[in-house]
């Protein structure tokens, strides 16, 4: 009874950590789920009983390999590096770390890790397994009917379709952070001031993703603008007619004090002209008098 209890213990260990003879990969002793379009790390050691560094390492998909990944195409192979999505984070020494960027629904599976020595030749059985899912946020109402208004409840739901027991998820609206936690969010009374694009973060060790929901409430009357507004462009309106009105009269005052003047001046330069004409019409007759004076003593002479 005691042999068939460290039998089935020794086998729950074989998936963590495979050795042979001193050569060891471990992985992660649980599915590691990425969110589709971003980033995920894949943690992976390994060991060799010599001190020399490998000369080879390889990651290869079972998608496209079979057995011990004797054969190509690899993901990564570091005697033939090439730029795509699978990125290799480690050394030639312990450190098997594999990047992978833009995850993608065909990138779930399993993958295992090879390595070469001068004197070994080592896959490590069996692989980490890849889940690849959507991350999803969901708008459910608790209550109303058609678009958004005040008052109504409902919740925000952000969903990852895979296995992962150290989630954590993260809001934010319009890039700031709330002071929330946990999968769902919840307005009990939405108002016009929830309106706004809310950010679910999915995180954990390995991995993370986001998605983003616009919300959108209506006030009481959606059709009509508030009265403050109202308030602020009528009083903005009856400012300019003031000021216009005021600009009409003043000019009308200052052309019919042009006038004024202009027609005063006018008459007292046709007054000037007169006097001047009557002025000379008396010289003349002073004149014409003293002439006929001059020749009434021009005549009594004579005589």
């Amino acid at each position: 009874m005691k042999t068939l209890h460290l039998s089935v213990i020794l086998l729950t260990l074989s998936g963590v950590l495979t050795q042979d003879r001193g050569l060891g990969v471990k992985y992660p002793d649980n599915p590691i789920c990425a969110v589709r379009g971003f980033s995920v790390s894949i943690p992976c050691s390994y060991s060799y009983p010599t001190s020399k560094p490998s000369t080879q390492v390889i990651w290869c998909s079972m998608n496209s390999n079979v057995g011990v990944c004797k054969i190509p195409p690899y993901v990564y192979d570091s005697a033939s590096i090439t730029t795509s999505d699978f990125e290799y984070a480690g050394d030639n020494k312990s450190d098997c770390t594999l990047l992978i960027h833009n995850v993608q629904f065909n990138y779930s599976g399993e993958y295992k890790f090879r390595f070469i020595t001068d004197m070994h030749k080592y896959t490590g059985h069996p692989g980490v397994i890849l889940q690849v899912a959507d991350l999803k946020v969901s708008l459910i109402r608790l209550s109303g009917n058609g678009t958004l208004k005040q008052g109504d409840s409902l919740n925000l739901t952000c969903d990852v379709n895979c296995t992962q027991s150290s989630s954590q998820f993260v809001w934010s609206k319009n890039n700031e952070r709330l002071n929330t936690s946990g999968r769902v969010l919840h307005f009990p009374a939405v108002t016009v001031r929830d309106s706004g694009s809310y950010t679910c973060t999915w995180k954990t060790n390995r991995a993370s993703g986001s998605e983003t929901i616009s919300l959108l409430v209506e006030g009481e009357n959606p059709n009509h603008w508030p009265l403050w507004v109202i308030i602020l462009i009528t009083a903005g309106v009856s400012f300019i007619v003031l000021v216009i009105l005021g600009a009409v009269i003043y000019n009308k005052r200052f052309l019919c004090d042009c006038r004024s003047v202009h027609t005063e001046q006018k008459r007292n330069d046709e007054s000037n002209i007169y006097v001047n004409v009557q002025q000379k019409k008396h010289d003349s007759d002073i004149y014409t008098n003293v002439q006929q004076k001059k020749h009434d003593s021009d005549i009594y002479m004579k005589v």
